[in-house]
């Protein structure tokens, strides 16, 4: 009991520790006012995080950038650029386009090609500290489209970056993205990472971009035209992934030095905007302490409120498998069936967000395949009999129950109380712990609950119940068995990555692209879920003796994290 109380004071000042230090550093130490906004755009509002300098006033108004996020993604994921962009003279708003984050509408039904974009120029030029004579647009992937579709409509855009889309595919209808050309948009930077599964750099350079840039080749990281008559172009390259190319350090640089030069072109010398170095990966060092802290509350809280129990002989009384093989079948039931249940999900829209529906299908039929080969197929070689309804019964008891819903419910209550005070949510690149603050995303949040119960439930069997471990008493055993079962958990899809990232960034070839490779992209995400599900996981069956704990906590943080990253409605 007393470690328990040491732990949980050591995890609670890690945790305000780390949100003040995030907090601190996206205010730029005091220098920044920083404050979500609502933009009516229509019939619904479009959300944002605006950062205003203390320098900008009616007296001094500033230049303002539009930033504009990816797929599935959010404002958060883009206020790396916008903070770097306020912290050198630009008044930066960031937001959620339609359909996601705080923003209301659907994606695929909305008739605004630009998904808010446009609202929030006019919101930002109307501000009486903006100067609207100079107005910038950034946006990565969808939100690229977004933001050419905005330059297109509002003839005020003086400068464009497009990161890793808005040029082709959607983007290509000439009527609402306008067409691409020495002139428009007005000084243009196109920024795509070498590792970009979305895109053939080599035939972006030879066929796409030479016409817009005016020149027949097109050389890396060269200016062409130049920034007085709206002509200048230029496209970088660096080495990274698509989903984390609004993190990448150059693009982030060469960003603000764009802006700069095009938006601010009485300062010399663009470079010394980088003079005081980047700030944001401190703030995003000290967000991952608050969120691994936050996470790490539920092991002293869980033993608080559920003493210890003695181990399970369950193991022992069934039989179990080497943790080897637990591995190849748990493992291989979830790569195997990761493409066809996505493809299924596009098919079968409940819940009814993108990429969310495809996740829980995928979920579900894992542990439908998985109760399948536990029933019929593992007691035929390992002489293991289990009665999923005794299990079911000993396991979802009403205290332990309770409990798991307790350490949800003092989770989202932080959440929330940081978001009232700091007005900021808690974010991996996207916030996967946000208040859900409408109705449809609490109705959300309920409809992911039963795929992830089943979900969750089967693998507690599979990792705890039939596999074979070392229940030795003491931390340092202790640790070495959790750290062995979220490996047996994560090591398949560590491997998939591998075959797909260790080539592309030692080799530069792409294994798999389009929409295979874009798949990967989501599994280092899901990776850092699953790491954080399987510890938990481990720790309440070691407190409880019980997979049901596990499971309802585990269920109910998914689909929180489900409820609040996905955007409602599809493409198209």
């Amino acid at each position: 009991m007393r470690k328990g109380c040491v732990a949980l004071i050591f995890l609670t000042v890690a945790f305000l520790t780390g949100v003040t230090v995030a907090f601190i550093i996206n205010n730029d130490f005091g220098r920044l006012e920083v404050k979500s906004v609502k933009i009516t755009d229509g019939e619904h509002y479009i959300s944002g995080i605006l950062y205003r300098p203390h320098a900008a006033t009616e007296e001094n108004p500033l230049p303002a950038v539009v930033l504009v996020h990816g797929i599935s993604s959010a404002k958060e994921s883009m206020s790396s650029i916008a903070l770097e962009l306020a912290r050198r003279g630009f008044v930066t708003l960031s937001i959620d386009v339609v359909g996601h984050g705080d923003s209301g509408g659907r994606l695929g039904a909305t008739k605004d090609p630009s998904l808010g974009a446009l609202a929030a120029l006019r919101h930002v030029e109307t501000l009486p500290y903006v100067d609207a004579s100079t107005l910038g647009l950034v946006g990565h992937s969808l939100g690229a489209g977004a933001v050419r579709a905005a330059a297109a409509a509002h003839q005020g855009v003086k400068a464009t970056v497009l990161i890793a889309g808005g040029l082709g595919g959607i983007a290509s209808n000439p009527s609402a993205y306008g067409v691409l050309n020495t002139t428009f948009p007005r000084n243009l930077l196109v920024a795509i990472g070498r590792q970009d599964v979305l895109f053939n750099l080599n035939q972006v350079i030879g066929e796409l971009l030479p016409p817009v840039f005016g020149v027949p080749k097109i050389s890396l990281g060269t200016l062409y035209g130049d920034f007085t008559s709206g002509t200048a172009r230029k496209l970088v390259a660096p080495a990274t992934t698509h989903l984390l190319e609004p993190l990448d350090p150059t693009i982030v640089s060469e960003t603000v030095v764009w802006m700069s030069s095009a938006l601010k072109p009485s300062e010399p010398n663009r470079m010394r905007q980088l003079e005081e170095g980047l700030t944001y990966p401190y703030r995003e060092t000290a967000m991952l302490l608050s969120i691994v802290s936050l996470i790490g509350l539920t092991f002293p809280v869980s033993m608080l409120i559920s003493p210890r129990k003695p181990s399970n002989t369950r193991v022992e009384e069934h039989g179990s498998i080497r943790g080897w093989k637990i591995m190849v079948i748990w493992g291989a039931l979830g790569v195997a069936l990761l493409l066809p249940t996505f493809i299924l999900g596009f098919s079968l829209p409940f819940p009814p967000v993108l990429f969310g529906s495809s996740i829980a299908w995928w979920l579900l039929m894992v542990a439908i395949a998985g109760g399948f080969l536990i029933l019929f197929v593992i007691p035929r070689f390992s002489g293991i009999r289990l009665s999923m309804r005794r299990l079911a019964a000993e396991s979802f008891t009403l205290r332990e129950t309770c409990a798991a819903v307790s350490m949800f419910l003092m989770l989202y209550a932080i959440v929330a109380l940081t978001h009232l005070l700091l007005d900021m949510n808690l974010w991996i690149f996207v916030p996967i712990f946000k208040v859900l603050n409408t109705l449809a995303r609490i109705i959300l949040f309920l409809s992911f609950i039963p795929f992830f119960l089943v979900f969750f439930y089967v693998e507690g069997i599979y990792l705890h119940i039939l596999r074979e471990g070392n229940w030795k008493r003491g931390f340092l055993p202790e640790a070495i068995e959790m750290l062995r079962t979220i490996a047996v958990k994560i090591t398949p899809y560590i491997l998939v990555m591998g075959m797909q990232y260790i080539p592309m960034f030692l080799l530069e070839v792409k294994p798999l692209t389009s929409f295979l490779g874009f798949l990967i992209e989501f599994l280092p995400l899901i990776t850092v879920l699953f790491i954080i599900s399987t510890a938990c996981s481990w720790w309440l069956y070691r407190v409880t003796s019980s997979i049901g704990m596990g499971t309802v906590f585990n269920a109910l943080l998914f689909a929180w994290v489900s409820a609040g990253v996905f955007p409602f409605g599809a493409l198209g």
